[in-house]
């Protein structure tokens, strides 16, 4: 049985959008938080990790959110890693209010890599006994997200990769490329609606001074929206592929 890690956390002032709400991405800096901090409880520190060059980069992010908390509520995360092979891992995250409701769960697909040699690493065998994984799950790694890039190009913006935007990997941070597509969401849907599903696939790194090109679609069917986003480099490679779908409120 997989060894789950919970920690408590409140909504801030600065965690909240223009409806009170708490934002996507700070849900989603408290999964990240929740992951790395369990990492930690097992002498797994991040900062270690980066001092020897190896790390853990993203490759798929699925996230489902269902209910929204405002300023000042308390908030339940969960985390654990549901399995591991090779180089890859599955980690599954659960958000829960103070009255134990679900409001967000979230699963990514991570691989670990030497980051100067930017090649896989084998996940060492401490690791599965850490987190509770009894053996490797030869399904893990094998069933990537496969999202589609856009067909029509309704809304585009640029930006440049800020000193902010960077991690101690000195690459973009995850949440980062959120924020960007959600700039390119109309006023109108932002307002109007409410995001109920994210899928994310990472496929190439960026680093500070970086400039991308972030292209949405958007389709209307009746009282939902879906929007397909490609983040492009200024070698006009694709650097990710998300998906937003939307309900209205």
């Amino acid at each position: 049985m997989e060894k789950i890690f919970t920690k408590e956390y409140e909504v801030t002032y600065r965690d909240t959008d223009a409806r009170g709400e708490c934002f996507l991405t700070s849900y989603m800096n408290f999964m990240a938080d929740c992951g790395l901090s369990q990492d930690e409880r097992h002498g797994f520190v991040i900062a270690d990790m980066v001092k020897e060059n190896h790390t853990w980069m993203l490759v798929d992010y699925e996230i489902t959110i269902c209910k929204y908390v405002k300023y000042k509520e308390k908030l339940r995360a969960t985390t654990h890693v549901e399995g591991m092979n090779k180089f890859y891992a599955v980690r599954h995250f659960k958000i829960y209010d103070d009255s134990n409701n679900l409001i967000i769960q979230g699963k990514t697909l991570v691989i670990l890599v030497d980051a100067q040699k930017r090649r896989p690493l084998s996940i060492p065998d401490e690791h599965y006994m850490a987190y509770g994984v009894k053996e490797k799950n030869p399904t893990i790694g094998r069933n990537k997200l496969k999202l589609s890039k856009c067909q029509n190009i309704d809304y585009k913006k640029e930006f440049n990769v800020r000193y902010s935007d960077i991690d101690l990997n000195l690459h973009v941070g995850n949440v980062t490329y959120l924020g960007w597509i959600l700039e390119t969401i109309p006023f109108d849907v932002m307002t109007n609606y409410k995001i109920f599903s994210v899928k994310i696939k990472y496929q190439k790194e960026l680093t500070y001074g970086d400039k991308v090109s972030v292209q949405t679609e958007i389709k209307h069917n009746d009282d939902k929206v879906s929007a397909y986003h490609e983040i492009i480099n200024d070698s006009e490679e694709v650097v990710a592929l998300l998906e937003t779908h939307w309900y209205k409120i």
